[in-house]
């Protein structure tokens, strides 16, 4: 679609305009302290013009080195850096100006202008800047002012981009038109403090200048399409930041993607699924939800009647989401219950799930829902009262089958897939074939947990498209890095790894004779085993320190004496794990995960006292 010529603002020998569009250039920095006279001295020589969200600003012919007024809506600024393509780099909202710098420079512009949602801008040619500027050489000052200020944003942060604020929920069945789901997350984000709203197919005959006023006197706008192609949901899509398809999840899903303009695509990503359940339970996936690829990049579980879905939806919204990241660390991982244990008494949800070996089946059980005790439990039978590491074999490939392991996972996981976990999950593990990380998000939950435990010499690796997987502890065994790249909110994480965990005492230590270490009982000397099961958790120490630095909270509980073998110490480690949790959020407190401004880590009896007002 082109430009949308609205007015040049002449008429005969008089300017004429809205009221409403001179009140609105005083509020722009670059025009402060301008009179009226200026103003319309300016508007004679400007074009005014809309631009539908998802299209490119030509910068050809009279739009070339002009100063542009952005007025409603949001510009993307996109570069293409030449490795990945076109991406965004930064927003110009309403009330900014963009295209100065080829303005004063006369060099060709670099970057591309696209409308994030639907845009009114002015267009100012340089020759009514510079006669601007040579009436009221205050517009200069201005200039530089803003310049200097973006210079220093991009110096002190990266640029990220803006955090959404509008969010289009269209259905892709019938009947889900007047779902109530936008209304229930209005409600939601009410308890969080944040002030939110829904508009439907009622307002589409608003101007942009409302839709920009109602933008702007909220903090959470949903867009509640009501059919996939009718003129109401485009301007949805066009309107918004993010975008959520409605779809029931015992129904299949259309094959045809959303028809969603390229730029509008790159600036927001791909749309994400929100499925309803008919019930308080998962009915699984949806027929072709296999074939997502082009049409959503994740998923949302919505079960009626649980309400606890929609608050976790909420705070993905808001950008509170927890994201919760467990080491793996053998025996050592225990303690994660115990870090789990006092986090669920401070009142932190687990909106997001990852982990490594150990830490990735305790991280897999939260995403299923289980209960502390059920955990505790199931963890006790798996691997204290039974040792999956028994089952002995001529160690060709490894040390055991590793059928035991294999069987408890599918005892406990079933045949469940990690897209139908009501809770995001992921798990890694370390590809030999390509030397890289293996990030787990699809397949059956106990091949993905059998993969990232597979410690190399022990376990059997595990074959995926003729790659050879092996423990995740071996590249990455804390993935927070992993976790930040979905990240909605802060990350916590639990760190068992230990910094000395290995020790020997015996000075000729490997030297001595096989009959040698069987008379002593190998005091001293830690087996092939410990030998094995430390490689496959140490990591790399540089990657080590780099993710952890990712974190936002980090656990790490000493579990002195606790070695990686050591599964008859399941209610020590558990025990340790709580107590330093306890001691760190007695300390430091807990994310303001329910809370929509963002804000310094809360005391935990301070936010007791704020939930009682």
């Amino acid at each position: 679609m082109n430009m949308a010529f609205i007015s040049s603002f002449r008429s005969g020998r008089e300017t004429v305009y809205p009221e409403s569009l001179r009140a609105r250039l005083r509020s722009f920095p670059l025009l402060a302290d301008l009179g009226d006279a200026a103003l319309v001295r300016l508007l004679s020589e400007a074009n005014w013009f809309g631009l539908p969200g998802g299209t490119m600003l030509p910068r050809d012919g009279e739009n070339n080195q002009a100063l542009f007024l952005v007025i409603t809506g949001s510009l993307g600024v996109f570069v293409d850096d030449g490795k990945i393509g076109r991406r965004l780099v930064a927003h110009i909202p309403a009330g900014e100006t963009v295209g100065e710098m080829s303005l004063i420079s006369g060099e060709p512009h670099s970057a591309q202008l696209v409308a994030l949602r639907d845009t009114e801008l002015l267009r100012v040619s340089p020759h009514a800047f510079d006669s601007l500027i040579a009436r009221h050489p205050r517009v200069m000052f201005n200039l530089m002012r803003l310049l200097i200020r973006r210079l220093h944003d991009t110096t002190r942060r990266p640029v990220d981009g803006a955090k959404p604020k509008t969010f289009a929920i269209i259905p892709l069945h019938d009947g889900l038109e007047n779902e109530p789901i936008a209304r229930r997350l209005v409600g939601a984000l009410a308890d969080m403090g944040s002030n939110a709203a829904v508009l439907d197919a009622a307002f589409e005959d608003r101007t942009a200048d409302w839709f920009n006023n109602f933008e702007s006197a909220h903090d959470i706008v949903f867009y509640r399409g009501d059919r996939p192609d009718s003129a109401w949901t485009h301007q949805c899509v066009r309107q918004s930041d993010r975008v959520f398809l409605l779809a029931r999840a015992d129904h299949p899903l259309p094959l045809r993607p959303l028809d969603i303009p390229f730029f509008k695509e790159r600036a927001a990503g791909l749309p994400e699924l929100l499925l309803l359940h008919p019930e308080d339970r998962l009915h699984g996936l949806p027929e072709h939800f296999a074939l997502k690829s082009g049409l959503f990049e994740s998923h949302h579980h919505i079960r009626e009647g649980k309400h606890d879905d929609i608050c976790r939806l909420a705070r993905f919204i808001s950008g509170r989401a927890v994201g919760f990241v467990l080491a793996g660390g053998g025996a050592r991982g225990f303690a994660h219950i115990g870090v789990i244990k006092a986090l669920m008494e401070a009142g932190v949800p687990f909106d997001y799930l990852g982990g490594t070996s150990m830490g990735a089946i305790i991280a897999a059980g939260l995403a299923a829902e289980w209960g502390l005790e059920e955990l505790t439990d199931r963890m006790r039978a798996a691997f204290v009262q039974t040792n999956p590491l028994s089952d002995y074999t001529l160690p060709l490939i490894a040390l055991v089958k590793g059928r035991k392991v294999t069987k408890l996972l599918r005892q406990n996981f079933g045949d469940v897939r990690i897209g139908e976990l009501p809770k995001p999950f992921f798990c890694v593990s370390s590809d030999l074939t390509s030397g890289r990380i293996h990030v787990h998000r699809a397949g059956p939950v106990w091949r993905a947990l059998r993969a990232s435990v597979a410690l190399p010499g022990i376990l059997p690796p595990v074959t995926h498209h003729g790659h050879l997987l092996v423990d995740g502890g071996v590249m990455n065994n804390l993935p927070v890095d992993v976790m930040a790249e979905h990240a909605h909110g802060p990350i916590i994480a639990s760190d068992v790894t230990g910094e000395l965990d290995l020790r020997v005492t015996d000075p000729e230590y490997g030297e001595r004779s096989v009959w040698s270490l069987i008379w002593q009982r190998m005091r001293g000397t830690p087996s092939i085993i410990s030998i094995l099961m430390r490689s496959g958790t140490v990591g790399s120490e540089a990657q080590r320190k780099l993710v952890r630095e990712q974190a936002d909270y980090l656990f790490e509980p000493p579990l002195e004496g606790v070695g990686l073998r050591d599964w008859n110490l399941f209610d020590r480690a558990i025990a340790e794990g709580y107590q330093h949790a306890v001691s760190m959020i007695e300390k430091k407190g807990v994310p303001l995960t329910n809370v929509w401004a963002e804000g310094p880590a809360m005391p935990v009896e301070h936010l007791e006292h704020k939930e009682a007002v």
